[in-house]
């Protein structure tokens, strides 16, 4: 039987889209009577605090799904970072001081706007990590892999575990290691960069598995898989304003740089696959034999995720949402806002647009794409 590889890619906030696929992905599946489609599970940024999860409880892929909804559901930004007036204003007086003060404090402690020890508290309550070597070691899971990127070095780092026996690869910027995935794997993939503090591994510094990640379809390729379902957190449409062209707000820019860093990658390589799969299906069977096409299933949002986000920006954290107003107004920060509102008024928005996109929208899709 083929393998079917599950691809969830990054976005801050807008992983809760993810986590309302899922259970619809799931509820299909299970209508079809398969319980456990996915043999390699990847993910990268918030997508690696999503697929480690689901990779935790790969046995029944309805009841992880369920149980991840749950927790985006009610989550709170208070679980992710700190936003109390004492830690933001502590912080804030640090980088004042770092700033002003030039080289005369030559260790540089401020790393990142926010602290997000409060989201390793919630991986540990919430994310048992040895269930995910249980199943792996049970057969109920192939290999789980995370990619962060290594600060020193600037290459893209993927942190699989197996118990087949893949080979490390390496590539130009990019390459891989088998290792036993923990907690620090997962904070280290989801460290926005300058938001989230870098995470350290063995001797190195670690942050957001997105940046300099060029393929982030290739890990579960490299690791076995004949059959990609992909879930991306944002439309595929890119709409022109009609409005007047102005001098764009630092949020506008922090935006853009935010979603060329953590989303553009995804849809550069699902481009690149879907070409090489055209290729390959036009030339003989006999050279086709050798590299063979691999069958993807894309599901972006029908909705722009930003436009949601800026909707609901007063449910954000008073003292947050003064800051980002500082850089532009919400129009023009809704992008930057949707990576940085762990609020159930918005994750409960997008997980129904999740769900409600895999049960109408790509239903037929993903059926098609299991029975193929």
């Amino acid at each position: 039987m083929a393998k079917i590889g599950l691809v969830l890619t990054g976005g801050g906030a807008r992983g809760a889209y993810q986590a309302g696929v899922m259970q619809g992905v799931a509820e299909i599946a299970d209508d079809m009577g398969i319980t456990r489609p996915f043999s390699i599970i990847t993910g990268n940024s918030a997508g690696a605090l999503n697929a480690a999860y689901i990779a935790a409880y790969s046995e029944r892929l309805r009841r992880a799904s369920t149980r991840l909804r749950r927790m985006w559901d009610n989550i709170t930004t208070d679980q992710i970072f700190n936003v109390d007036a004492f830690s933001m204003t502590k912080l804030g007086m640090r980088w004042l001081w770092e700033l002003t003060t030039g080289g005369l404090d030559q260790e540089k402690k401020v790393q990142a706007l926010l602290d997000t020890s409060p989201l390793r508290r919630l991986i540990n309550e919430k994310l048992p990590v040895e269930r995910i070597w249980q199943n792996i070691c049970n057969h109920s899971l192939d290999a789980l892999a995370i990619t962060a990127v290594n600060y020193s070095s600037g290459g893209s780092r993927t942190f699989f575990q197996s118990i087949d026996a893949h080979s490390e690869w390496s590539r130009s910027r990019r390459g891989s290691e088998r290792t036993q995935l923990q907690v620090d794997h997962i904070m280290a993939s989801t460290a926005i960069p300058l938001l989230f503090p870098p995470v350290k591994i063995g001797d190195h510094y670690y942050g957001d598995g997105s940046l300099r990640n060029y393929a982030p379809l290739s890990p579960a390729i490299k690791l076995g898989a004949d059959k990609l379902l992909v879930i991306g957190v944002r439309r595929k449409e890119i709409e022109l304003s009609e409005t007047v062209v102005k001098m764009p707000s630092l949020a506008r820019i922090l935006s853009v740089i935010l979603n060329f860093v953590l989303l553009d990658a995804i849809d550069l390589d699902h481009d690149s696959l879907t070409k090489l799969n055209d290729t390959l299906m036009a030339i003989p069977n006999p050279i086709q034999s050798s590299v063979k096409p691999i069958s993807i299933c894309m599901i972006r949002p029908t909705q722009n995720l930003g436009d949601i986000a800026a909707q609901e920006v007063q449910h954000m954290p008073k003292i947050l949402r003064h800051l980002v107003r500082g850089l532009g107004n919400d129009s023009e920060a809704s992008d930057l806002i949707s990576y940085l509102l762990f609020e159930p008024s918005f994750t409960k928005r997008l997980t129904q647009l999740g769900y409600n996109d895999a049960m109408t929208h790509y239903q037929e899709d993903i059926r098609a794409f299991f029975l193929a």
